[in-house]
């Protein structure tokens, strides 16, 4: 998304990302500082004024970065900002969301993903305690948990995992095509359990684990069907767990 005002970095260790980096060496903690060192710094100079708080979320916020991770950064502004960039700082890609004040406390009302995007979150520069008060009504709306579904909702999610599922079954003669629509199917089912369950959805790299802290059944079908060697074992194994998931989840009403 494009900027406005210069996309210029405050120093030679921030580039815009644009481009393949060549290969570089996994950052370790004290590097990791430098990165936010040089982050914040180019956030600064780049809003000036209109700056009101940098939030440091993700995996570096939970001390749980990888190789590969992106360090990301909610900005908080004055006004109605709400655009994107990336930057990369010593071979990190620097994922930053800007963000109106009004906005992000809207949001953290209403979103599916904000409040637990904030959950682990750290306040990295502040001015009158505006990241700090974001934080506060994150940890409160996370604590309260996601809204329930209605019956409707849950009639709908059905209908719509059912129709991966139906899709993938149709195109066993392509088996390159079943599994691409099975894995979104399994995909949707992990989202679905979130949903049933009145969970919030945990990232993608802990999705087996807490279904499996939950429902060591439902895990193992999942377990069974991700490593499934034919789409026709596979989608055998889908059946069971739709079947499983919506097992008091109504059709819906016929209208013949």
């Amino acid at each position: 998304m494009e900027e406005s005002g210069t996309d210029r970095p405050v120093s030679d260790a921030v580039t815009p990302a644009e481009g393949e980096a060549g290969p570089e060496k996994a950052a370790s903690p004290p590097e990791i500082e430098q990165v936010l060192a040089k982050a914040v710094r180019y956030v600064k100079a780049k809003r000036g004024g209109d700056l009101a708080a940098i939030i440091l979320a993700g995996s570096a916020a939970r001390n749980a970065l990888t190789p590969h991770s992106d360090v990301d950064l909610l900005v908080l502004v004055l006004g109605k900002d709400n655009s994107h960039e990336l930057a990369r700082v010593l071979g990190r890609i620097v994922d930053i969301r800007y963000l109106g004040v009004a906005v992000a406390e809207e949001q953290v009302q209403t979103s599916p993903r904000l409040p637990i995007i904030l959950r682990k979150a750290q306040v990295l520069f502040d001015v009158d305690a505006a990241g700090a008060r974001l934080l506060q009504q994150a940890h409160h709306r996370f604590r309260q948990g996601p809204p329930p579904l209605t019956i409707h909702e849950k009639i709908r999610l059905r209908a719509t995992l059912l129709h991966w599922l139906g899709k993938a079954e149709d195109r066993q003669a392509e088996p390159a095509v079943a599994r691409h629509l099975l894995s979104i199917f399994l995909d949707e089912s992990m989202h679905a359990f979130y949903q049933l369950r009145g969970f919030w959805p945990a990232s993608p790299s802990d999705h087996l684990r807490f279904i499996a802290q939950r429902d060591n059944a439902l895990a193992a079908l999942l377990q069974q069907a991700l490593t499934a060697a034919d789409p026709v074992g596979q989608s055998a194994t889908a059946r069971q767990i739709a079947d499983y998931l919506f097992k008091d989840i109504p059709a819906p009403a016929r209208i013949d």
